[in-house]
């Protein structure tokens, strides 16, 4: 194989950075050519940058705000401090920030104040974890033993067959702590690059809040397997959910007819592939799932298709190298999209990662394991990042298994409302509303009223 000729190459550079252009015109509603003053009143979100990738990571952090992971407040300062497009002003503003209130949850004592305590560690985390972002790395854990009930970290073993045995990190947070009646809990399988703490605060809550338990985990690829295990993304993602299944089946307060998998974007993706090798689950949600991240990407790229699907490896990893990655003059979501990518498949070849990811797709097979078990799918009407996976997803719900479509329920989450943005970050008031909705119509559940600290 050969790279592209040089006259070759700059012509495919050159259609890429426009089809770019024209994705961040999608994203932002505006060209900085027409307008470079960002406009409120046409945009989904109110951004905190210029940037519109940098504003969606922003929006995620403020999210965490009612979860008790961080404070509008102090986000809204930290947003001052960041050049838009610029990754390392990321770093720069948020890891002071978050130095000064780790010290200020330090100074508490937990005896005297332990919600003083609790929050600003929970919100130190959190900004520790976005200080890194955009460098493809994570900190510590966030001191969960100050939770009421206290949220109860466990790992298990897992076996897959290319990369052997591995350690899956998971939390258990218990709905009430004054029995041990069993109740229905929510697993939760986070996306391509999110930790299991945001899902603490973003997903947890809400459920805990309502009367269910709720587990989260972190499988290969993702942040501390990926980290400390060294572990890329795998297509058998059910090798890392069915022993977190078997750990907590044990439990005297978990209802094991009543255990729901809820996934987010590429969770959505994960998740569906896990329960079609879990039978225990009771049902399945795809908040934004993805029927394939590769095919939303390939849209994106269209320019380097001929390149990977003729096998030029050569020539396609130096093509998004040159066009992407190392390009400076294109937006700082789409070099870090791709440099995230390479980190989580452990690869630095671009064309080896693209080969793996369409691995980790939802296929027919996926589908009819999941069965006659319920199926939420949900998107956000204005998500820009993934384009009409999640119609895809649903279509493939209701076509591809036997009652389909009496068993498999759509939302849409609207614009006008706030929630229209990718996973309606920021509105989890509102997901969860329709989740229980949904869940009072397919299995009669009533929700408990719990004070749940966060």
């Amino acid at each position: 194989m050969h790279s592209l000729p040089s006259t070759a190459m700059r012509m495919t550079l050159a259609a890429i950075s426009v089809f770019l252009a024209g994705e961040a015109l999608a994203q932002s509603n505006h060209s900085q050519a027409e307008s470079p003053i960002y406009d409120p009143t046409n945009a989904t979100i109110f951004q905190m940058s210029a940037d519109p990738g940098q504003a969606f990571f922003m929006l995620n952090t403020v999210s965490l705000a009612k979860g008790g992971g961080s404070d509008v407040g102090e986000v809204f300062r930290i947003a001052t401090q960041i050049q838009p497009g610029n990754e390392d002003s990321v770093y720069s503003a948020f890891m002071p920030f978050a130095d000064k209130i780790h010290t200020l949850a330090e100074s508490i004592d937990p005896r005297i104040d332990p919600v003083g305590a609790r929050e600003n560690y929970f919100h130190a985390s959190t900004y520790y974890r976005s200080a890194s972002y955009y460098l493809v790395a994570n900190p510590d854990d966030p001191p969960v033993a100050l939770l009421q009930p206290p949220g109860e970290p466990f790992t298990v073993r897992a076996k897959n067959s290319s990369i052997g045995l591995y350690d899956v990190p998971a939390y258990f947070f218990k709905a009430d702590a004054s029995c041990d009646k069993p109740l229905p809990t929510i697993v939760i399988i986070t996306g391509y690059d999110a930790s299991q703490q945001d899902e603490y605060h973003a997903q947890c809550i809400e459920g805990l809040r309502r009367g269910f338990n709720c587990v989260t985990l972190e499988g290969p690829g993702q942040p501390s397997p990926r980290r400390y295990q060294g572990l890329p993304f795998i297509p058998d993602y059910w090798t890392a959910l069915i022993p977190v299944i078997d750990n907590i089946v044990t439990r005297k307060d978990v209802d094991i007819s009543k255990i729901i998998l809820l996934g987010e974007s590429f969770g959505g993706t994960l998740g569906a592939i896990a329960a079609s090798h879990e039978p225990r689950l009771a049902g399945l949600i795809c908040l934004d799932g993805l029927a394939s991240l590769q095919k939303v990407i390939a849209s994106r790229i269209d320019p380097l298709l001929d390149l990977f699907e003729s096998g030029n490896k050569t020539a396609f990893d130096q093509a998004v190298y040159e066009g992407l990655i190392n390009n400076a003059s294109q937006p700082l979501s789409s070099r870090y999209y791709f440099q995230q990518s390479l980190y989580t498949f452990k690869t630095k070849s671009p064309f080896d990662w693209f080969t793996q990811l369409g691995k980790i797709s939802m296929t027919i097979e996926t589908v009819q394991g999941v069965g006659q078990r319920p199926v939420y799918v949900a998107k956000g009407q204005d998500d820009t990042l993934t384009g009409n996976a999640a119609d895809v997803a649903l279509k493939m719900f209701q076509e591809e298994r036997p009652n389909g479509k009496n068993l498999t329920y759509f939302h849409e989450f609207t614009t006008d409302l706030g929630a229209g943005e990718h996973c309606s970050i920021g509105t989890e008031t509102q997901v969860w509303t329709s989740f229980a909705a949904w869940m009072h119509r397919t299995w009669g559940f009533k929700f408990s009223n719990v004070a749940y600290s966060t």
